[in-house]
């Protein structure tokens, strides 16, 4: 299982970071979480044998280096492998330290050029002095959010109901639960992303090894690979929800001094994260924030306090720039203003 391929109209994305991490928590437990930096033959044979099986499905080939700081002397062996499979390949994310060990400097190309930090942004494989790839913009945000969008879709459908816990109408439902089962291999390519970010967001915190929350049962499944991939404990209410009743005891779990990390699978109007959020302080613990797959931004980016406690953290938004797109919308009963 290739977990981050991502296909364009001009190449193929994967990320070897996010590859490695799931070679090493899940087909070989070494329980590294994304703080593996090293990236192992197995990983890079894995992907090859992905691509020989596909044969003829591929042809230009982008594979990402970012968070690889060492990788095992005998991959730059596999990856010729995979050139010689047919591919154009081009990397991104080269550090100077890998330059040495990929051989690079044995492929000549006027097209690869050193960054300020003698790094390579993009590195193309091949000598050829005329390609379409030369005219081709990579960049990873953009096709990671274009893929999540293509596959979302496909899982809204019409509801036109009230939302018994906000007090608006929704227009649309998002089947998070059917998209994470027909997804699954996106969906922890999603969620390696997520952790990322929250690395990113809380690593002065996560020293502190904070607990991440998990509200609902497919929050649980979300709060579960999060938790490996970043090596933190969870704490799961059976049911957060729009009758505001929760089964599991207060109690049970000590929660002072403690740090704590809310954990969604989409957050609309936030009403669910503010009653965990309330629990927890009320409890004695410390809320950090909460992180979802997927939010709705019902404000625009200028009016967020982007340094806000509340504000969520995900991999993907539903704003005013793609909702008529994706037919998602949300309303009340009061009457438009006029004009």
């Amino acid at each position: 299982m290739i977990v981050s391929l991502i296909k364009t109209l001009n190449y193929s994305y994967i990320n070897l970071h996010a590859e490695e991490v799931i070679s090493s928590n899940y087909l070989n437990d070494d329980n590294q979480g994304i703080y593996i930096s090293s990236l192992q033959f197995e990983t890079v044979n894995r992907l090859f044998n992905f691509l020989k099986k596909a044969s003829g499905q591929f042809n230009n080939i982008v594979l990402d280096f970012n968070n690889i700081q060492n990788v095992q002397s005998n991959i730059i062996d596999k990856i010729i492998e995979i050139r010689d499979l047919g591919h154009k390949l081009v990397l991104m994310n080269i550090s100077e330290k890998l330059i040495k060990p990929l051989a690079l400097n044995t492929i000549e190309n006027s097209k690869n050029i050193l960054n300020s930090k003698d790094d390579y942004d993009i590195f193309y494989f091949f000598s050829e002095q005329k390609s379409d790839l030369y005219q081709i913009d990579i960049e990873r945000g953009n096709i990671f959010y274009y893929e999540f969008k293509k596959r979302l879709i496909k899982y809204i459908d019409e509801y036109k109901k009230p939302h018994a816990s906000s007090f608006v109408y929704l227009h649309s439902f998002i089947d998070l639960k059917k998209f994470i089962s027909f997804e699954t291999p996106f969906i922890y390519y999603a969620l390696y992303r997520l952790a990322i970010k929250i690395k990113e967001n809380w690593e002065s915190n996560l020293k502190d090894k904070p607990i991440l929350v998990g509200q609902s049962l497919t929050s649980t499944f979300i709060v579960s690979v999060l938790s490996k991939l970043l090596k933190l404990d969870i704490l799961v209410f059976d049911k957060i929800g729009p009758i505001n009743k929760l089964y599991n005891k207060l109690e049970k779990h000590n929660y002072e001094n403690k740090k704590y990390i809310v954990v969604s699978d989409l957050v609309c109007l936030g009403t669910e994260v503010k009653i965990t959020k309330n629990l927890i302080e009320f409890s004695g613990g410390k809320y950090l924030g909460n992180v979802s797959l997927a939010k709705i931004e019902t404000l625009t980016r200028e009016d967020l306090d982007l340094d806000s406690i509340d504000r969520t953290i995900s991999v993907f938004s539903i704003t005013d720039k793609n909702n008529v797109e994706l037919n998602y919308y949300i309303y009340t009963n009061l009457k438009k203003l006029n004009g």
